[in-house]
């Protein structure tokens, strides 16, 4: 358990307490010194290697402000970041840093949207280490799992997912599996050096096949 702290950024402490408000169910109402024990039961429950207890919370919340900070332990926001569902405060913050440059106009990259697709299109896509998976496009921003190498993703896997973008980590919700239960709201692949497009099959009209872009 590593003891390093972070310095406090506001606005990006604010977006990850709003996530865990969402994730409870506590976006419209002022927490309660019992919101909090049930917060401690709740992480517990779903990260069951972790723990954070209410008296913590109190103070990353701002609700226990006799004992505030100008640092929070790196093991909390880890936590806390896979308790709304991705893998590290690192993934966390590439994600709202990949939100910020998309909205900015500023990035520049191959992307692929999934409103540019049509159902039976074939994706596959790469990342390190040594991890391959292809995917089927379901329509309404939704793909299937049908091919996976080396990746804790098993066929048969759903997700939704707007847009990929080459070089840039992959943020998905509601990973979903085979039998339709929830495995993950959120998960984040290819966090350290992003993805890479392998092929995408366009499907043509019925009976014409399949065109292959490299």
């Amino acid at each position: 358990m590593t003891r390093t702290s972070v310095s406090r950024s506001v606005k990006e402490l604010a977006n990850l307490r709003d996530d865990i408000r969402k994730r409870a169910g506590f976006q419209d109402k002022t927490l309660s010194p019992s919101d909090f024990d049930f917060l401690e039961e709740d992480i517990k429950k779903e990260l069951s290697k972790t723990f954070i207890n209410a008296k913590t919370l109190k103070r990353f919340f701002g609700y226990d402000r006799t004992e505030e900070s100008s640092f929070i332990r790196l093991y909390t926001l880890d936590v806390l970041s896979q308790y709304v569902g991705y893998e590290s405060w690192s993934a966390y913050l590439g994600h709202l840093h990949l939100i910020e440059s998309n909205g900015s106009g500023d990035f520049k990259g191959e992307e692929i949207n999934a409103d540019d697709l049509q159902i039976g299109d074939t994706l596959q896509i790469a990342w390190q280490p040594n991890r391959k998976t292809t995917l089927k496009y379901l329509g309404n921003q939704q793909f299937e799992i049908t091919e996976t190498e080396n990746s804790k993703w098993q066929v048969g896997d759903t997700f939704f997912c707007k847009h990929f973008i080459s070089g840039k980590p992959l943020y998905v919700d509601n990973l979903t599996d085979k039998n339709g239960v929830l495995k993950s709201l959120m998960y984040v692949v290819g966090e350290k050096n992003g993805i890479s497009f392998e092929s995408l099959y366009k499907k043509l009209p019925e009976n014409s096949g399949s065109f292959l872009f490299d």
